[in-house]
């Protein structure tokens, strides 16, 4: 092997750049190198203070160079690499959407309450722009009123809440300068819905809904979590939209500490498919995070007080029984109860055939074309509002099955939350909890 090949080799072995060389005209702290690498790497500042000494050549526009600062150089250029590779990948967000002179479209909650600016006589001078910005949860916001996440006036606002009961609805949502942005029917606006619970797996896949029955308890179904243990689940608490973290208040996430199936529930027929999940710590309540009354043990009374309430089923499931895809933002459903043999009648005449018996811990709502829960629902609550009340609810099923989505005069098939009230009560007593 040539003696400058085998030179190469050991330069490279021990680490040294092929371009620098051990050279007798330079110490022994040096290596020869070019001119320009030697410059390049100059960390010594001698560009600026001109220092007095003299420069050893070693040879035709080679110079002797410090070990040290060409090892420097050589790691200062891998790490700007690495992060070059990295901003390439996970490039800079883009800006703002302008919606006017000195305004942008910004989150919510980044931008101050509407405050006007009385600088003189008759001269008033709002902050927020009456431009409609294209994402929800966004408004036109004078640049000079935009503010970090601590600073948010929601945050003020979370401070001075007060918890007054459960199952009480924000039915026009937690926005205070109402929230223009062209919704459609199906879907709820931020915070409308305080008790629906997102259920993911600990890699923070989505894997069902659920319903916030106290701040410790969460109801959610048991073919969603018969499977899972207490090291795989995260409880979701004050979430809307699943792709997005502008939302005015910040959802919590709580690990799970127990799992309790109802011992009865039969994980291919679905009867009894309910589950309790106590969380690890309780939830902080605010605004955007309340819990969902229970309703009393079923009673022929209560069975027709409910086909007689507005009910309505959330979740971020499909809306089309051919697609598995999510929906981004929580889905509201307005569905009405149906009669249990009501409900069965019509069970029968699909693939179930004549024989299907609907089991009492199966209750019905549904059967408007069009509006039903599908793929991804399972889990998440069915609630009825309370007898005289307009805005507060109570839950009345858990998502459960189907034989189809959004068919005409196909009703969905929910757990019965008032037929399993007792199984409920014993194991809420069971915990120590009180609700």
């Amino acid at each position: 092997m040539a003696p400058a090949m085998l030179l190469l080799l050991i330069l490279l072995a021990i680490g040294v750049n092929a371009q620098d060389f051990p050279s007798p005209k330079c110490h022994q702290n040096e290596l020869c190198t070019t001119v320009k690498r030697c410059e390049e790497s100059d960390d010594s500042g001698q560009k600026v203070i001109k220092p007095r000494v003299a420069i050893r050549f070693c040879g035709e526009g080679l110079m002797c160079c410090d070990k040290e600062q060409l090892k420097s150089w050589d790691t200062f250029q891998e790490e700007e690499k690495s992060i070059q590779n990295k901003v390439s990948r996970f490039p800079e967000p883009k800006p703002n959407e302008s919606c006017g002179l000195n305004m942008e479209c910004v989150p919510r909650k980044l931008c101050r309450d509407n405050i006007i600016d009385d600088a003189g006589v008759s001269l008033i001078n709002p902050r927020i722009g009456k431009t409609q910005c294209s994402k929800s949860l966004y408004r036109c916001c004078e640049v000079g009123q935009e503010v970090d996440d601590s600073e948010s006036p929601y945050v003020q606002k979370q401070k001075d809440f007060k918890y007054k009961n459960c199952g009480w609805s924000n039915p026009k949502g937690l926005i205070p300068d109402e929230d223009k942005f062209n919704y459609t029917e199906d879907v709820s606006v931020f915070g409308e819905f305080p008790w629906m619970v997102g259920i993911f797996t600990g890699r923070q896949k989505f894997l069902c809904g659920g319903t916030l029955i106290h701040p410790q308890l969460v109801v959610t179904s048991s073919h969603n979590v018969v499977n899972e243990t207490v090291d795989t689940l995260v409880a979701r608490l004050g979430e809307w939209d699943l792709n997005s973290v502008n939302e005015p208040y910040i959802h919590q996430s709580r690990r799970i500490k127990k799992i309790i199936t109802h011992p009865d529930f039969h994980p291919q027929k679905l009867f009894n498919d309910i589950a309790l999940l106590e969380l690890k710590e309780p939830v902080q309540l605010a605004p955007h995070i309340q819990p969902l009354c229970l309703p009393p043990p079923q009673t022929p009374q209560l069975i027709s007080q409910l086909l007689s309430s507005t009910c309505f089923a959330t979740g971020w499931g499909s809306k089309d029984a051919k697609v598995d895809n999510l929906e981004q933002v929580l889905k509201r459903i307005n569905l009405p109860l149906v009669e249990h043999s009501e409900c069965q009648a019509k069970l029968r005449i699909t693939r179930l055939e004549s024989r299907f018996r609907l089991r009492p811990s199966f209750i019905c709502a549904g059967g408007d074309p069009g509006k039903d829960t599908c793929h991804g629902d399972g889990g998440s609550p069915l609630f009825c509002t309370m007898p005289g009340e307009r805005d507060r609810y109570q839950l009345v099923g858990i998502v459960s099955w189907g034989v189809e989505c959004g068919e005409e005069d196909i009703p969905g098939v929910y757990a019965n939350v008032p037929y399993l009230r007792n199984w409920l009560d014993e194991e809420i007593k069971e915990l120590g909890i009180t609700l």
